[in-house]
This record gives structure tokens, sequence and C-alpha cells, in this order.
């Protein structure tokens, strides 16, 4: 949604109603004018309705940013155990490799002298 701002010479921009104000800014101003209906006794329900709409857009919004840091909170968990799992998968397969690499080594015969002749 987008709100179009008339300027001096008639010619409108969109600007998204986010853009330019916070929700607590949007509320305050919104406050503000229901202030002045009241005292000109004037109908406040859109005003209510307003601030209504924003106090349960606040609370979704805040509910959606904890379920953003709990989801972040398990994907670095996640990628934590991940690295883990394969940093150990990769020594036992270094263990593995080697453990048969030197037992098919057989010890060579110029390694070992001959054994010396008893008189």
């Amino acid at each position: 949604m987008t709100l179009k701002l008339p300027t001096r010479n008639n010619v409108t921009h969109g600007q998204k109603p986010t853009d330019s104000f916070t929700i607590s800014q949007q509320k305050e101003q919104l406050e503000n004018l229901l202030y002045q209906k009241v005292q000109q006794g004037e109908d406040i329900s859109p005003c209510i309705e307003a601030l209504y709409y924003l106090a349960s857009k606040q609370t979704t919004e805040d509910q959606l940013q904890v379920m953003w840091a709990e989801v972040v909170r398990e994907r670095s968990a996640f990628n934590s155990l991940q690295r883990v799992i394969i940093t150990a998968f990769a020594i036992l397969g270094m263990i593995a490799f080697f453990n048969g690499a030197f037992r098919s080594v057989k010890p060579s015969a110029a390694a070992n002298p001959p054994a010396a002749q008893q008189r």
C-alpha cells in the first residue's frame, strides 16, 4: 500500500507509510488527532480503530522478530552441530585410513640386519 502525497504543483509522489514514520510516531500522531477531535466534538471511532490496528501491528512485528531470532539461533546451533559431526567423521576416516595403511606395510628385510651368528 502506498500513500499519495501531493506537492505544491499538484504532482503526487508514492511513499510507503513506514518510510517516514515509525509505528510509535504514527501512534503519537493519532493520539494527538484523537485529542483534537475529542475537543472539537467530532467522531473519534476511526482514530480508535487506527490505534488498535497500529497496536496489533506492533505486537505482530514484535512476535515476528522473536520468531526470527529463534530461527537464527536454531540455524546457528544446527550449523555448529553439523560442523562438529563432519569433523568427527573426518578424524575417524583419517584414523581408519592410517590404520589400514600401516597394517598393509610389511617390514622389509633390509631394514632389519641379519642376526649375528653365535660362535
